[in-house]
């Protein structure tokens, strides 16, 4: 008795029909896989969120320092500051971000994390400061107070004026601030970077454009732009972070945010910022709008 078999052909369609397949299902699976990862770094954000409101109660309705005037190599820093309610380091970190727990410079800067805190000092279109007299926090939670460049280290939690549409806490992965300080300074830009953990200058995002001040990428989004324009030592620089800022836009072009009221939203960068200069209503890093 004959017995029967694939001829070649047979097995060549079914194998072009399990490649066409896996071509169709593997894009899926990635978005799914990304999708998960989006969950888990607003679960993230979400709990440091809170942990700064349990601080908030805890400290006369006062938000806490992005970090104190001991410096990032003090004690005085955010993650010390929440570590009582949120409990693990690791919560600060997310799982696109190669940086995340990660020691910084060898050990002394501790380790990187993947959330930027709002510390939005005004520009000048807005109050008209000047470097002599300091520019006004307007964002909740600010650097040490110094009147002749920013003024304000953190705001009352009562005088935000919109909790549930002003951003306290974004997503900045610290790969992607150090991906950006290494290209500044492979074009001769003498950028110097700045720290990427403990929310020292790297982990900052105010609004301020830095170049050789240590300070590393700091600009908030801004729909109206394409990139950023700065000086450091008399040679211009194009900050190319676009229209999303310093903000990490790791989940199909969106990113994870905390609210002051709590909440926690994945939404596309530039909208929190749409035209700061005719729509300064819809600047979500303004606090006092």
């Amino acid at each position: 008795m004959q017995r029967k078999a694939f001829t070649l052909i047979e097995l060549l369609v079914v194998i072009a029909i399990i490649a066409i397949l896996a071509a169709i299902l593997f894009p899926v699976f990635a978005q799914a896989k990304l999708a998960a990862k989006k969950t888990s770094a607003l679960s993230g954000v979400k709990q440091l969120g809170l942990g700064v409101m349990m601080y908030i109660q805890d400290s006369d309705d006062l938000f806490p320092v992005a970090f104190g005037a001991t410096g990032w190599l003090g004690n005085d820093l955010l993650p010390i500051r929440l570590m009582p309610y949120v409990k693990s380091i690791g919560v600060f970190g997310v799982s696109v971000d190669s940086q995340a727990g990660q020691a910084i410079d060898g050990t002394w800067a501790g380790v990187g994390v993947s959330f930027g805190v709002n510390s939005y000092y005004s520009p000048n279109w807005c109050c008209s400061p000047t470097w002599n007299t300091g520019f006004p926090l307007r964002g909740p939670m600010g650097v040490p107070n110094n009147s002749t460049w920013l003024a304000g280290s953190a705001l009352n939690d009562t005088s935000i004026t919109q909790p549930s549409g002003t951003i306290m806490l974004a997503q900045k992965n610290g790969a992607d601030v150090a991906a950006w300080n290494s290209k500044f300074e492979n074009n001769s830009y003498n950028f110097q970077g700045g720290n990427l953990s403990a929310f020292a200058p790297g982990a900052l995002l105010s609004g301020m454009v830095t170049d050789t001040s240590g300070w590393g990428p700091t600009q908030i989004p801004n729909g109206q732009s394409t990139n950023y324009v700065g000086k450091g030592d008399g040679n211009p620089l194009q900050f190319e972070y676009g229209k999303n800022g310093a903000v990490s836009a790791s989940y199909s072009g969106q990113s994870v945010f905390a609210f002051v009221d709590g909440h926690a939203k994945a939404m596309i960068p530039f909208t929190t910022n749409p035209d700061p200069v005719n729509l300064p209503q819809s600047n979500m890093w303004d606090g006092l709008r």
